[in-house]
Parts: C-alpha cells; structure tokens; sequence
C-alpha cells in the first residue's frame, strides 16, 4: 500500500519536468530562427557595433552562429528518451553543443562583451555571461569523463541556464520597454533610445542573474527532495 501511494506524486513531478524541457527547446528553436538568420545573411546588426574595430562584427556573427548551435542542441541533452534509448547520439550532441556551440561561442562572447556599446554594466555582465558558460561546460565534461553522471547533470544544467539567457534577454527586454513606455515623456523626455538602453541593461542583467537563481533554487531543492527520500 506504501509503495501504491508513493508512486503518484512522481509522475507529475516527472510530466512538469518534461513540459519545462518541451518549452525550454520550442522558445529556444524559436529565438534561434529570429535571431541569428539576419546575422548569417549579413543584415544590419540589431546591437551597436563600433566602426573602427574591424574585428566587431565578425566576432559578432560567429557569437550569434555558435550561440544559435547551443540554443538548438542543449535543450534535447535533458530529453530521457533520447540519454536512454539513444545514448551515442546523446554524446554526438553533447559533444556538439561543446565544441560547436559554447567554446566558440563564450570566446567570441568575451571579446563581443568587452567591445560592446551598452555601457560598462553590459560589459561585465556580458564577460561574466561568457566565462561562466564556458566554465560549467568544462567542469560538466570533466564529470562525464570522470563517470560522474550525478555531477555531470548539475554543471550541464548550469550550463543550459546561461545558454538560455538569450532567450530570457528577449523576453525581459519586451517586457521592460513596456512598462517604462508610460514613463516615455515624463521620464525620458520622449527619447526612447534612453528608454530602451535602459531596458536592455536591466533585461541583460536580469536575464544573467534569474537564470542562475533559478537553476540553483532548483538543484538545492532537487538535493533536498533525495535526501528526505534516502532518509524515508
């Protein structure tokens, strides 16, 4: 009878965790396919570039390429189905989403950030971004090869987390530009350039900071759950 009762309350945790990866891939395929296309096409840039550093927009676009390989392989390393039945295409993506996706990514991210015109908030918060990403790759490589699957899954979602703060970014800049627009002409005298490098720092920095509070209330909250269960 003990085992009958305690075996419902898993299957909502587990159908929760599989919508929650479900939506993480849709949004992420979704911002891959808005954002990076003007980018490959050689459109006009969405974010400032400084004219006299050659190097910015090349940079710039191999970010947002190796930034877009992440976004549409990460997401599908948390898919059950794939790490049980298909084990070697979840090492091909996992190797793809490290080698193809966030080393090149976080070493053109650190020099996008250092050259970026959003202010020295961006630039810190960018740079910070770009070092943890690639430091959570190498510490969830390292526990994969060391046969820690336990380890290797906390550092891949860490990773994941910072991965998806581009996608957060979009959303939190919506959302910023509007609630500020009824402060547009009291506040901002009408400038909405002003109003808008204020939005995109605040999305910046709140994509960083949620995405990581966030995956770490759950990972503590994932240890406590499995330590109540081993005590029971």
């Amino acid at each position: 009878m003990s085992a009958t009762l305690a075996t419902p309350p898993k299957r909502p945790a587990a159908r929760r965790g599989r919508v929650a990866v479900l939506t993480v891939a849709i949004a992420s395929v979704a911002i891959v396919l808005y954002a990076v296309p003007p980018y490959l096409a050689g459109m006009e840039s969405r974010v400032g570039i400084r004219e006299d550093v050659a190097i910015h927009l090349p940079f710039l676009i191999a970010h947002a390429a190796a930034g877009g390989v992440a976004l549409l392989v990460g997401p599908f390393q948390f898919f059950g189905s794939i790490r049980r039945r298909h084990p070697k295409v979840h090492r091909v993506l996992g190797r793809v989403y490290l080698l193809g996706g966030i080393l090149p990514g976080a070493l053109t991210g650190i020099v996008v950030g250092v050259l970026t015109t959003a202010g020295p908030i961006a630039l810190v918060s960018f740079v910070f971004l770009d070092v943890f990403w690639l430091y959570t790759a190498v510490r969830a490589y390292r526990a994969v090869r060391a046969r820690d699957f336990a380890a290797h899954e906390r550092w891949m979602l860490r990773s994941m987390a910072a991965t998806f703060a581009a996608v957060m970014l979009r959303v939190y800049l919506g959302l910023f530009i509007a609630v500020q627009i009824p402060l547009l002409d009291g506040v901002y005298g009408g400038d909405f350039e002003a109003l808008f490098s204020v939005a995109y720092t605040a999305a910046i920095v709140g994509s960083i900071v949620l995405n990581l509070l966030f995956i770490e209330v759950y990972l503590r909250r994932k240890a406590s759950r499995r330590i109540s269960a081993g005590a029971a």
